[in-house]
């Protein structure tokens, strides 16, 4: 697993480092991981503010508080945060998964899109209930590596590939019931126009 100074100018911003840096404000999938959000806020009823984890230059956030929704990033990325446009900078934390300086239950819902493959099995562990304990429901994504097209192989700080069904026994044995990991292509079952 790569330590947070690996997520730097040249990953977020460069080439060849990172899949990332085809990144910005108005393109993919950020809209999409909006409908996402909204749609399972109300599926469950859902009232209170959403925690993205590994929100980078926090876009989801942004796109989030647009729709009205209360929402804020963590990343451990000290470059992420600082190149975060300004106006949504006093929303992002400096924080790892493994440690959030949230209280318990603060969070409605906490997602992360494409991070979970950044965790080593170790790290996951300890970063899964982590985030249950900041959030009563969270939905993760996952690049599983399955299809080329997500491009698993073209960020060299993906160090673990899982299959969904792994991925979700892995939730199971931490005991973490209202936890969701899904794939990019994989609709889930209250979202019958969007998906992920």
């Amino acid at each position: 697993m790569m330590h947070a100074d690996f997520y730097d100018r040249a990953y977020f911003d460069g080439t060849g480092k990172s899949n990332y840096c085809s990144y910005n404000g108005e393109s993919s999938p950020f809209e999409a991981h909006a409908d996402a959000v909204a749609a399972l806020l109300r599926e469950y009823s859902l009232d209170g503010p959403v925690l993205d984890i590994g929100c980078a230059k926090g876009y989801l956030v942004t796109e989030l508080r647009r729709r009205g929704i209360d929402a804020h990033g963590a990343d451990w990325s000290p470059y992420a945060i600082a190149e975060a446009p300004a106006d949504v900078r006093p929303f992002l934390h400096r924080a790892g998964a493994h440690d959030l300086p949230f209280t318990d239950g603060q969070f409605a819902l906490a997602v992360s899109f494409d991070v979970l493959e950044h965790m080593d099995l170790g790290y996951a562990r300890r970063a899964l209930p982590e985030i249950a304990r900041v959030s009563r429901w969270q939905l993760h994504q996952a690049n599983t590596g399955r299809l080329d097209v997500w491009r698993y192989d073209g960020d060299a700080s993906h160090c673990t590939r899982m299959s969904l069904e792994e991925w979700q026994a892995l939730a199971s044995t931490l005991e973490l019931p209202h936890t969701i990991v899904c794939e990019p292509d994989r609709r889930l079952p209250f979202l019958s126009e969007v998906q992920l």
